[in-house]
């Protein structure tokens, strides 16, 4: 059977550019507070919302994804790295729109996308790489 590698990919480039923006105008946004049941309930929202932003990069097929990569791993692991890179660059660009960094948050961003690679790892692993890997 010849599964198409790229089955995904424009859904999920332009869900991932939507994505990206409107998490960069929420984590700009001068005064935006995330309340909730606890202490730090933002910290769960950091890593979930950067759980999803590096699965549909990952998906998105931007890392290695024009052409069919026969090694998943490099591609996770670019994944892994250019995720921690926004990550740091969305937290320390925040002091620049009367925002403050918080190591927490970066922490916290990084977590989730550690745990989106994991994922994507695991689903690969579970799927033989068909089907939840989405465009690989």
């Amino acid at each position: 059977m010849i599964r198409n590698e790229r089955l995904f990919e424009p859904e999920c480039r332009a869900l991932f550019v939507f994505f990206t923006v409107a998490l960069l105008v929420a984590t700009h946004w001068p005064g935006l507070y995330i309340g909730g049941p606890f202490s730090r309930t933002d910290l769960i929202v950091h890593a979930g919302v950067f759980c999803v932003w590096t699965w549909l990069f990952y998906g998105s097929g931007f890392i290695l994804g024009g052409r069919v990569c026969p090694c998943g791993t490099r591609r996770l692991i670019w994944t892994a790295v250019i995720g921690m890179c926004f990550a740091v660059f969305d937290e320390t660009t925040q002091p620049l729109f009367q925002r403050v960094f918080d190591l927490w948050d970066l922490i916290a961003d990084i977590v989730g996308v550690l745990l989106a690679v994991g994922l994507i790892a695991l689903s690969r692993r579970v799927a033989g790489g068909a089907a939840l890997s989405l465009g690989e």
